[in-house]
């Protein structure tokens, strides 16, 4: 993640008004993704739990792994926001892993799938720039937790794995892997979308 970004800086005196919207529809869907943050009582958070005893003497504790601070905060002022009209008419946004910069088309701005769609990329980048067990576990739990409330889901996910379809999705719009596709069910199932 990129460390030199100057985030209050950029959101007082860069950002323009639609970005610094942005922002704060970015920042109020957080609750969405608390268990790609690891988050107490979400599936992801009871993967990290654990017992300890600061010493042999002492009774073991409920405790919890520590986290990487970019995981378990606030990681959105880590990133800069763009509002545009992109050229091209069949992309609504995109998140730029290179340059940590999440950008939505002008007429998508209140679009909240579109957002949603882009978070969700900006979230497994933050995953995926800490060792791989991280994204692994957020899969699990992810898959653990929708087994039970989408019919046929192995099947779905057979299909999506089929290197033709991920070839076919990478070259239409970048990586949407199958923790890409939990993630966007479980949204679905909490914003009462249908699919």
């Amino acid at each position: 993640m990129r460390t030199d970004f100057d985030f209050p800086r950029w959101y007082s005196l860069e950002a323009k008004e639609e970005e610094r919207e942005l922002y704060e529809r970015v920042y109020g869907f957080e609750e969405l993704f608390a268990d790609m943050m690891f988050r107490p009582g979400t599936p992801s958070g009871e993967l990290i739990k654990v017992q300890s005893k600061a010493n042999d003497d002492e009774e073991w504790e409920d405790d919890e792994m520590d986290l990487p601070e970019e995981l378990t905060g606030c990681p959105y002022s880590y990133f800069e926001y763009k509002v545009t009209q992109l050229e091209d008419d069949e992309c609504n946004g995109y998140f730029d892993q290179m340059n940590q910069i999440l950008c939505i088309s002008s007429d998508k701005l209140k679009d909240d799938a579109t957002i949603i769609h882009e978070m969700i990329h900006l979230h497994e980048s933050v995953v995926n720039s800490f060792p791989m067990y991280y994204h692994d576990t957020l899969l699990w739990s992810l898959y653990s937790d929708l087994r039970g409330k989408i019919p046929e889901l192995d099947t779905i996910i057979n299909e999506h794995a089929h290197i033709l379809n991920e070839h076919s999705l990478y070259m239409s719009g970048g990586v949407h892997d199958i923790l890409f596709l939990l993630k966007s069910f479980d949204l679905d199932i909490k914003k009462g979308y249908s699919w």
